[in-house]
């Protein structure tokens, strides 16, 4: 599968904000995901094909936070191997 050069590299993700999250449930074109590493708060994101997801398979996504009650969510693609947690958390760090 090729990966975005952003994705790539440990310095560019860091660099451009890029983590990978788990995918908790999709709900008829959105993908449910935990929006916060110290929250239970829940993100939604529209993917024209959402068949093409499964639920607990890892997402690279940059959150941004736009104000105290908004956020903007860019989908990068799927999570490279390397950068899936082994630890069973729901957002890489």
């Amino acid at each position: 599968m090729e990966y975005k050069h952003i994705q790539t590299t440990t310095a560019l993700r860091n660099q451009n904000g890029i983590k990978a999250h788990r995918i908790l449930d999709i709900e008829d074109k959105h993908l449910i995901f935990q929006l916060w590493l110290n929250s239970d708060e829940q993100g939604r994101l529209m993917v024209s094909m959402p068949e093409e997801y499964r639920i607990g398979e890892f997402i690279d996504l940059q959150v941004i936070r736009t104000s105290r009650t908004s956020y903007q969510v860019t989908l990068i693609g799927r999570t490279p191997q390397k950068f899936i947690p082994v630890d069973g958390r729901a957002i890489a760090v």
